[in-house]
C-alpha cells in the first residue's frame, strides 16, 4: 500500500513536471534544505485537459491505472480531488556514508487519516513493507527496509513522504524541535521571491562546486558571482518561463548581463539553420533589476503549437529526402 502511495505522488509529480492555499508549506521547509520546487497541483489540475492527459498516461500503464484506482478506493483519497499543492526539497549536501539524504515531499490536502491507516492494516503485502505507527504523537508509515519512503501525518491536511532525514526534519520543524529554513535569511528571502501563483516555481543554491568549474571558462567566468536561482513556469494561453539568478554584488550584474547575452547570442547563431529554434530564441528577453537578472521566454500557446507544427513538417522533409537520395544511390 505505501509503495502505491509513492507511485501515485511519482505519478503526479513526473506529469507536473507551486500558490500557497491552506497553509504555508514553506514554514515547514528544513533549515538544510538548498533546492525547492512546488507544484500547484489544484490550478494544474483545475483544466478539464490536464485531468484528461493525466487519465490518459494512466490509461497507457495498466500497472499505475490498478495501482491508482486501488488507492483511491481503500484511502479515500483522490490527489485529483483532495491534493492542493506539493513542496518537494532536498539538500545540496550528500553524504555517501549515509543510506538516505535529507530530501522529501510536503503535500497540502484533505486527508481521511484513519481511513488511510486501516487500509494499510488491512493490505497483506503492506504488512510485509511497513509498520503503522506513532512518532511524536504523528501518525505514521514506518518502512522494514529504512531505504524505503517514510509517510507522516502533521494532521488531517498536511503530509509529508521522502527519505527519513528529510521526514523527521520536517518533523522537529513542526513541533519547533528544529529549525525551518525560514532562519536561513539570505535563501529564505530567495524563496519568498518565488511567484506563488504560478504552476510550477522554486528556488536553489548555486553549489560552490560549480561555481568554480564556471570560474575556468573565460566566456563563462562571470556567472560565478551567481549566487542563488529562482524560477517560474505558467501554463495557460501562453507558455511563460521565467529563471533569475540573484549575482552577489550589484557591481557585477553588468558582467553577468553581457556574459549571459553572449551565450543567447551564440545559441542564435548555431539555431541558424533551424528557424523554428531561432524564432523561440528571439523571443527570450534578458533584463535586470537591482541584484537580479531574469531570462523571460514567453510564447502563446497558439505560436508553439504553430511552431511545433513547421517542425515537425521539417523533420518530415528531411527524412523523405534522405529515402529519396538512398534510393537514387541504389
Amino acid at each position: 500500500m505505501f509503495k502505491k502511495l509513492m507511485l501515485v505522488t511519482a505519478i503526479l509529480v513526473a506529469f507536473t513536471g507551486s500558490a500557497i492555499f491552506a497553509a504555508d508549506l514553506f514554514q515547514l521547509i528544513p533549515q538544510e534544505a538548498d533546492f525547492v520546487i512546488q507544484v500547484n497541483v489544484k490550478k494544474i489540475l483545475s483544466h478539464p485537459e490536464a485531468q484528461k492527459a493525466l487519465m490518459e498516461n494512466l490509461e497507457k500503464s495498466p500497472e499505475q491505472k490498478k495501482a491508482f484506482d486501488e488507492f483511491v478506493k481503500n484511502t479515500g483519497f483522490n490527489p485529483m480531488e483532495n491534493l492542493n499543492q506539493v513542496v518537494i526539497f532536498s539538500s545540496g549536501k550528500v553524504d555517501p556514508k549515509k543510506p538516505a539524504q535529507m530530501a522529501g515531499a510536503i503535500f497540502d490536502g484533505k486527508f481521511e487519516i484513519a481511513k488511510i491507516l486501516e487500509s494499510i492494516a488491512k493490505d497483506k503485502k503492506a504488512a510485509k513493507e511497513v509498520e503503522v505507527t506513532k512518532i511524536d504523537g504523528f501518525d505514521a508509515v514506518i518502512p522494514k527496509d529504512k531505504k524505503d519512503g517514510y509517510g507522516l501525518f502533521l494532521d488531517a491536511s498536511t503530509a509529508v513522504v521522502g527519505a527519513e532525514p528529510g521526514v523527521m526534519a520536517v518533523k522537529d520543524v513542526k513541533k519547533n524541535k528544529g529549525k525551518s529554513v525560514t532562519t536561513r535569511k539570505d535563501f529564505y528571502t530567495i524563496l519568498q521571491k518565488t511567484d506563488k501563483q504560478a504552476t510550477v516555481s522554486g528556488a536553489g543554491l548555486i553549489p560552490a562546486d560549480l561555481k568554480e568549474k564556471v570560474k575556468a571558462n573565460p566566456q563563462a567566468a562571470p556567472l560565478a558571482a551567481l549566487n542563488y536561482f529562482f524560477f517560474s513556469f505558467n501554463h495557460g494561453e501562453n507558455i511563460e518561463f521565467i529563471f533569475n539568478g540573484e549575482v552577489d554584488k550589484k557591481e557585477n550584474v553588468d558582467t553577468v548581463m553581457t556574459s549571459l547575452n553572449g551565450f543567447l547570442a551564440m545559441l542564435k547563431m548555431f539555431a541558424g539553420q533551424a528557424p523554428e529554434a531561432a524564432e523561440v530564441l528571439n523571443m527570450v528577453k534578458l533584463e535586470a533589476k537591482g541584484t537580479t537578472v531574469a531570462i523571460n521566454l514567453n510564447v502563446p500557446k497558439a505560436k508553439l503549437e504553430e511552431i511545433k507544427k513547421k517542425m515537425e513538417q521539417r523533420v518530415k522533409e528531411m527524412q523523405q529526402k534522405g529515402a529519396k537520395e538512398e534510393g537514387e544511390r541504389e
